[in-house]
């Protein structure tokens, strides 16, 4: 099973975790295993690396991918929303960094069947886990036309939301919306184009459906706790978003946990007794460098933030 995915700022993921002889890490979102390949690479000839996917298919190619390295790897079908329960199972310890990549990896794009790009005329599934009940097809399909305007406009930053919500529910009352190129086409007769944008018109809209099938935003808040849970002091936690939103919820937990004080300024004496587990690696977030941008267009809007625990 051959696979088509670029890791995106790979160098300097690698540069950040620093991986060492014999240290172990973990990949909640393995993909295409680009970058845990690398991870071993530096890690051996004892140190292993925990990954997970919560899509079946890219277990499959990673382990394709890290064959030279499969007794040092494990390598499990889950969300990372289960991190912390399956390194108990596994004893997996002394983890010196985790790494959380929260994009779609070119082959769950381009070939996964499941909706998830827009070049393709494919069924509106959208389920990075074929074991969850919710698909694209039944959000589009049921739910109301206030809850369609609620997630188009908080998981997508869709301004024409109303539009859109409006377009979908009027559709269905005729036929289903069954199809990716079915919603596309629906999309650019429904919604003002911007002509300053090169983005496909319809994006904002499968990033909300895609994020909302997945429940996503919620998965980023537990996990991140989970990560910081598991490091050893002095481990790094490494984090590539693709979007605002999921860059917003990891820079401000991020920023939370960097403070000992989390009191108003107005109170002059802590009462909150939260106490700092990390450092900031890096204030600003790493971003793709403009020769891997022109290699890889879909590398330009990742971020990586990297804290150190204390």
């Amino acid at each position: 099973m051959s696979t088509i995915h670029q890791p995106v700022m790979l160098k300097e993921v690698i540069e950040f975790l620093a991986p060492k002889k014999n240290q172990n890490f973990i990949d909640g979102t393995i993909g295409g295993g680009g970058h845990a390949k690398a991870i071993l690479e530096m890690t051996g000839p004892a140190g292993k690396l925990l990954g997970l996917d919560w899509d079946q298919s890219a277990i499959a190619r990673s382990a394709e991918v890290l064959g030279k390295f499969s007794s040092r790897t494990i390598l499990i079908n889950s969300s990372y929303t289960e991190l912390k329960k399956i390194v108990e199972e596994k004893k997996f310890q002394e983890v010196s960094g985790i790494l959380l990549d929260l994009g779609l990896s070119s082959d769950q794009l381009q070939s996964s069947g499941r909706g998830f790009t827009f070049q393709k005329n494919e069924p509106l599934d959208m389920r990075f886990s074929l074991k969850n009940e919710l698909t694209a097809k039944i959000i589009l399909n049921t739910w109301s036309k206030e809850k369609l305007i609620q997630i188009f406009r908080d998981f997508g930053e869709e301004r024409q939301a109303v539009k859109i919500s409006t377009a979908v529910v009027e559709y269905r009352k005729d036929q289903p919306l069954e199809t990716t190129l079915q919603l596309v086409d629906l999309v650019m007769r429904n919604k003002k184009m911007d002509p300053r944008k090169r983005i496909n018109p319809a994006t904002q809209v499968f990033q909300a459906l895609r994020i909302a099938v997945n429940d996503e935003l919620e998965n980023v808040r537990v996990v991140l706790s989970d990560c910081l849970d598991i490091l050893m002091p002095g481990g790094r936690l490494a984090v590539i978003t693709f979007h605002s939103l999921e860059d917003r919820i990891v820079k401000n937990y991020l920023r939370q946990e960097s403070k000992q004080c989390l009191c108003p300024p107005e109170i002059p004496v802590c009462r909150c007794g939260h106490l700092a587990r990390v450092k900031l690696v890096s204030r600003k977030p790493i971003i793709p460098k403009d020769e891997e941008i022109e290699q890889n267009f879909r590398s330009r809007s990742a971020k990586l933030r990297v804290v150190e625990k204390l």
